[in-house]
C-alpha cells in the first residue's frame, strides 16, 4: 500500500488471502479495509510500502528473458508485471517438430519461458496463450491462467462461446471497469454474451468507437498487430498526486507552482513547448463537489512562470473558494518541437531571456545532481511537496515524481 502513513494510502495490490478474507480489492483506499471491530483478521494483515525502484529491476530482468525468445519488434510491455510476446517468427525454432501443433508448440516454449524467468527472478509467473490474437491471450491469463496449476492457459477463436462469453461480470473482462459496467447494465447488457450480440449501432452511438470495440472483444476478434503499434495523434506529458492530507484553497498555489515546474523540466528535456495546459482539482471527499478539471490554450511555450501562472488562472476561475482539495493533476499538451523561443512584445524581453537561462541553468545542475540539489526556497515550506515527493517512481515509494532518470 503505497502512503500508508495517512488515510489516502492507495492498495496497489492485496493477496488472494487478503481478498478471500477480507474482501481487499485492488486500487482501493486505505478507507476502505474493515476495522479490527468489523474484522479482527485486520490485526494479522500485513502491510508492505511498494518498491518501484525494485520491481523496476526485476521488470528488466525478465525482458532480457523474454528477448530470448522473440525479437523486440515482436514484444510488448503492457505494464510493469505484463507484456505480449508474438512467437510467430520464433516458435518452429526452439521447436523445429513439425508433427506437433502449434498450440502444443506455444505451451512447450511458454514453459521455457516460466522456467527461466524463475531461475533469473525467483518470481512464478502466469502466461496466457492464444493462436489467434493478443486479446484472447490476456482473457486467458486474468480468466484461467492464474487458477491452473501449471499457471498457463490457451484460449482460441472457438473458444469464444464457452470461455469469453462464460466470464461471469462484465468488469472481469479487459477495458470494462465499474463505470462502463454500469453503463451496460443501464442498456440491459448484463452478461459478455449479451455484449457480443448486441446491436453495434446501439453500441457506437451510445460509446462511439470505444462501442464498437466492445463489441468485437466481446466476439473474440482484435485485428491489432505488435508490430505496427498505435501512436497517438498527440502527445502530452503530465503529472498527478494525491495530497497526503486535505489542502485548505490557500495552500494550493504553492502547489500548483510545484508541479508547474516539475512538468515544465520533462517538457524541455524533449525540447518540446505546450499550447495547452491543463489542471486537474479533486476535493476531499467529504465535500459536496467533486472538484474540477480545465484546460485553456496559451502560446506555446516552456517558460516555467508562464505555464505556472496559465494554471493558476485555471485555479482562479474555477475553485469554488472553500472546499479542501485532495487531489491534483497537471499536464501539457498539444506540444510543438520548433527550437525556438517566442518573446511576448507586452513584457520586458530582458526578463523573458532572464526567465529562460534560469530555468535551463536549473535543469542543467538537477539533471547532474538530482532534482533535489536545487529546489525554490517555498518548497521548503510545511506544505510543500516537491522534496517529499523526490524519492518517488511513477508517484510511489521507491525519484521527484518520475523526473529524476527520464
Amino acid at each position: 500500500m503505497s502512503t500508508a502513513d495517512n488515510t489516502s494510502g492507495l492498495i496497489l495490490a492485496s493477496s488472494p488471502k487478503a481478498k478471500e478474507i477480507l474482501g481487499i480489492s485492488n486500487v482501493a483506499r486505505k478507507w476502505d479495509l474493515p476495522s479490527e471491530y468489523e474484522n479482527p483478521a485486520v490485526r494479522n494483515l500485513i502491510v508492505a510500502p511498494p518498491r518501484m525502484r525494485y520491481y523496476i529491476s526485476e521488470n528488466l530482468k525478465i525482458q532480457n528473458v523474454v528477448r530470448n525468445y522473440a525479437a523486440n519488434d515482436d514484444i510488448m510491455w503492457y505494464s510493469i508485471d505484463e507484456g505480449v510476446v508474438d512467437l510467430t517468427a520464433s516458435l518452429n525454432y526452439f521447436v523445429p517438430d513439425q508433427s506437433m501443433s502449434r498450440a502444443k508448440k506455444l505451451d512447450i516454449v511458454s514453459q521455457k519461458i516460466q522456467k527461466d524467468i524463475l531461475k533469473a527472478t525467483g518470481i512464478y509467473s502466469t502466461v496466457g496463450m492464444s493462436n489467434s490474437n493478443p486479446l484472447l491471450a490476456k482473457l486467458a491469463l486474468d480468466n484461467e491462467a492464474k487458477k491452473n496449476y501449471n499457471m498457463r492457459a490457451l484460449w482460441n477463436y472457438e473458444d469464444v462461446t464457452t470461455k469469453v462469453w462464460s466470464i461471469p461480470e462484465l468488469d472481469d473482462f479487459w477495458g470494462i471497469g465499474s463505470r462502463m459496467k454500469r453503463n451496460l447494465e443501464n442498456m440491459f447488457i448484463k452478461s459478455i454474451k449479451e455484449l457480443a450480440n448486441a446491436s453495434p449501432a446501439r453500441l457506437h452511438k451510445k460509446f462511439g468507437i470505444m462501442g464498437l470495440q466492445l463489441y468485437h472483444h466481446a466476439n473474440g476478434i482484435d485485428r491489432s498487430r505488435l508490430q505496427k503499434p498505435y501512436v497517438p495523434k498527440g502527445k502530452n506529458i503530465g503529472n498527478s498526486q494525491v495530497l497526503p492530507r486535505d489542502y485548505a484553497g490557500s495552500e494550493m498555489p504553492l502547489l500548483i507552482r510545484e508541479m508547474a515546474e516539475q512538468v515544465a523540466i520533462r517538457l524541455r528535456r524533449r525540447d518540446a513547448k505546450a499550447t495547452t495546459v491543463h489542471l486537474f482539482i479533486g476535493y476531499s471527499r467529504d465535500e459536496e463537489s467533486k472538484g474540477f478539471s480545465r484546460q485553456t490554450k496559451i502560446s506555446a511555450t516552456n517558460d516555467t512562470k508562464e505555464l505556472a501562472d496559465n494554471l493558476m488562472f485555471l485555479f482562479n476561475k474555477f475553485y469554488d473558494g472553500r472546499s479542501f482539495v485532495r487531489n491534483i493533476g497537471v499536464t501539457y499538451s498539444n506540444l510543438i518541437y520548433d527550437g525556438g523561443n517566442q518573446l511576448d512584445l507586452f513584457e520586458d524581453p530582458t526578463d523573458q531571456e532572464k526567465r529562460i537561462k534560469i530555468d535551463k541553468a536549473m535543469d542543467l545542475i538537477r539533471d547532474k545532481y538530482g532534482f533535489v540539489s536545487i529546489v525554490r526556497a517555498s518548497s521548503t515550506l510545511e506544505n510543500g511537496r516537491s522534496i517529499k515527493r523526490a524519492g518517488l517512481v511513477g508517484g510511489h515509494a521507491g525519484g521527484a515524481g518520475g523526473l529524476d532518470g527520464l
